[in-house]
């Protein structure tokens, strides 16, 4: 296949350990510890499936569910991309991008609930999912720029060997 370059083993291993630590985050552990008693943000720890649905409700639509939707496509690819060896770009950005709109939108959620009454203050922490999730992200991201080692071919100098690359 013209023009396709191929995943080094140490980018496999990257993207399949990003791909278990980005999954495992969205299901088994907390990413947001929300506070107070109001009932627009309701008290709890939350998973990434507790935190689409919150932010689902805020919003009042589909579109955390489809970020949601996109994490999981990211994960796939990436174990993909592994099996495949064939590289992809911005799984990885793609996925810190959405985790950082999430973390947005709901400091934005906290602060305009604590605007709208002086009683029963919601508060929002970070949890370990959350910097998981960021960290999964980011070694499918790694795992997807991992520099690949330049076959040597016989009788060819090295300049030319990767402009074939390119």
């Amino acid at each position: 296949m013209a023009g396709a370059v191929r995943v080094s083993p140490a980018a496999r291993v990257l993207l399949v350990v990003g791909a278990v630590v980005l999954l495992l985050s969205l299901f088994l552990v907390p990413w947001f510890t929300v506070t107070g008693a109001r009932a627009e943000l309701p008290a709890g720890t939350y998973t990434g499936v507790g935190t689409t649905e919150l932010l689902n409700d805020l919003a009042k639509g589909p579109w955390a569910w489809i970020a949601f939707a996109w994490f999981l496509v990211s994960a796939i690819a990436a174990i993909a991309v592994a099996a495949v060896g064939r590289r992809t770009h911005n799984l990885g950005t793609s996925g810190i991008l959405v985790l950082v709109l999430y973390a947005i939108l709901l400091l934005v959620a906290a602060n305009l609930v604590n605007q709208q009454a002086s009683g029963a203050n919601a508060g929002i922490g970070f949890e370990y999912g959350f910097v998981a999730a960021v960290v999964g992200s980011a070694l499918i991201e790694a795992g997807s720029r991992f520099p690949v080692p330049a076959p040597m071919k016989p009788g060819v100098p090295a300049e030319e060997v990767g402009r074939d690359r390119a």
